[in-house]
């Protein structure tokens, strides 16, 4: 336990991808979370998973992470991430219409299978939405939702067969450097010495970084999940939907259930969203979901609620990642602020973490979401606005 090339904090959905391939590359590798697997915020996200982006760079990624979601038994041979290939509607605003019509362009110069679609479309493609007044939207056949809990496990199988190591219910306590560089990890366990450390913490990623000096700006931001149940022998869900005009998110999941998200204008920042308790006062998204029913899907009104969660998001000021080196500190690599990117982003992540980790070129250039741009004023573009993860 004393030793490893390579030490991944966070055994969540980034650092199991990340993990994977590390291990698949042959050096040794110790993956390391506090929370049992799929313990922490991977195991309260929605699931949803799509390729609309504003950003080449990110939409690049997230095709080739469908490839790999779609290709699973062949990229990773263990287990598999639970794909339903459902379609997703993205709906904005009537003065968000170009810039929607300018992403589904760039997805399309990047071998997305999308396309702009009316409002007659629209209600064809989802009968439950209400498309009277919409100026029309995005339609990836494609899009979807996975299992998170069978992906992150999968990926940790495969990532032990190979030769990781998983430390599960020990928790890092700080990160040791020496000379500007890395020394290793400081565990409830003991110390693990290694010349590199990837933090893949996700909304606890400060923690660690505080102490050293590395300044990321980091935020968590409170996400509640909803699942209904719809009547027997009333129509059901057929679409993963994405409404930018009731700020609501709604997606099939098994039988007759439903994961549904109603934002709030601004979402609230929260301490920690596993503490007990924490999800416990969910009337306020309930009053919101029913309102975004109202205005979009009425017949949605008529749901039971079955279950409600909270998570959280870790958020940077332009809602997309931070993957580089952490300035200043040699060996030390962040895999952090995915704003809800995470679930389509993963398999890249992890591809392109490893080879950066281990001195190779990695299949993108990702000189946009490097650490240092926040200082630069260099943010990632967002088409629909602040806080728009797209």
């Amino acid at each position: 336990m004393a030793t490893a090339d390579v030490v991944v904090v966070g055994a969540g959905v980034m650092g199991a991808s990340i993990a994977f391939q590390l291990a698949r590359s042959g050096v040794r590798v110790t993956v390391i979370d506090e929370r049992p697997p799929v313990g922490g915020i991977s195991g309260r996200t929605f699931g949803q998973i799509r390729q609309h982006y504003s950003n080449e760079l990110l939409v690049r990624m997230a095709r080739r992470g469908f490839e790999v979601i779609d290709g699973w038994r062949d990229e990773v041979g263990v287990g598999d991430p639970g794909y339903a290939r459902l379609g997703y509607l993205l709906l904005v605003a009537t003065d968000q219409i170009d810039a929607l019509r300018g992403n589904v362009e760039l997805g399309r110069g990047c071998g997305v299978d999308t396309r702009f679609v009316t409002a007659d479309e629209i209600a064809a493609i989802e009968p439950l939405l209400v498309a009277d007044g919409l100026a029309g939207g995005a339609y990836e056949p494609d899009g979807g939702y996975i299992d998170v809990t069978r992906m992150v496990l999968s990926w940790l199988t495969a990532a032990q067969i190979q030769g990781a190591r998983l430390l599960s219910g020990v928790r890092v306590t700080a990160l040791r450097t020496a000379g500007g560089a890395v020394a290793g990890v400081a565990t409830t366990a003991g110390n693990i010495d290694a010349p590199a450390v990837v933090t893949a913490t996700g909304a606890w990623g400060r923690e660690l970084l505080d102490p050293l000096g590395v300044e990321v700006p980091l935020g968590r931001l409170r996400l509640d999940m909803a699942t209904l149940e719809i009547e027997a022998g009333r129509p059901q869900m057929q679409c993963c939907v994405t409404d930018g005009n009731s700020n609501v998110v709604v997606r099939p999941d098994m039988g007759r259930r439903v994961v549904a998200v109603a934002y709030p204008d601004d979402m609230p920042a929260v301490d920690d969203p596993l503490a007990p308790g924490a999800d416990e006062d969910h009337r306020a998204h309930l009053d919101r979901l029913d309102a975004a029913f109202a205005a979009r899907m009425p017949t949605m009104r008529r749901a039971r609620v079955i279950g409600h969660v909270s998570g959280a998001y870790d958020v940077t000021p332009d809602y997309h990642p931070v993957i580089g080196w952490a300035p200043g500190i040699s060996g030390l690599f962040l895999a952090l602020g995915f704003s809800g990117h995470g679930l389509k982003l993963s398999p890249t992540v992890g591809e392109v973490v490893s080879a950066m980790v281990l001195g190779q070129e990695p299949a993108f250039d990702l000189h946009e979401l490097r650490p240092e741009r926040f200082d630069e004023g260099d943010l990632m573009f967002c088409a629909y606005g602040p806080g728009a993860r797209a």
